[in-house]
């Protein structure tokens, strides 16, 4: 079982998460409703496992440099964030996102530093 599997979770805007206007959910949470739902009058959910990194980039309006906010488990409410490094307008590739540089103590299963 890993970070996207278990529990709920989404992907929201740096700090404000909660209070994102659009927040891209995990696939279980999505297709309860099978298209965008809108839970405050400004407020937008995607479907996360049929976003790709450029849609929610641009949804976001993140710019370089921007962060973003991993929320796993509504109850625990694990936090991880992302900086957007760089913006390629060279179209989109193949290529998967992928961690350049991480900080923090990792965590395992159980909830015990390694």
């Amino acid at each position: 079982m890993g970070l996207d599997r278990g529990h709920l979770w989404f992907i929201g805007e740096d700090e404000a998460y909660w209070q994102s206007d659009n927040k891209f959910q995990s696939p279980q949470e999505f297709d309860e409703s099978a298209e965008p739902t809108f839970v405050r009058a400004d407020e937008t959910t995607y479907d996360a496992g049929e976003t790709t990194v450029d849609e929610m980039a641009d949804r976001l309006g993140l710019d370089e440099r921007d962060r973003i906010c991993y929320v796993y488990d509504y109850g625990d409410e694990w936090r991880f964030y992302a900086i957007l490094k760089e913006i390629v307008e060279d179209g989109a590739t193949d290529e998967e996102p992928h961690v350049v540089d991480e900080r923090g103590d990792p965590i395992d299963q159980y909830g015990s530093d390694r």
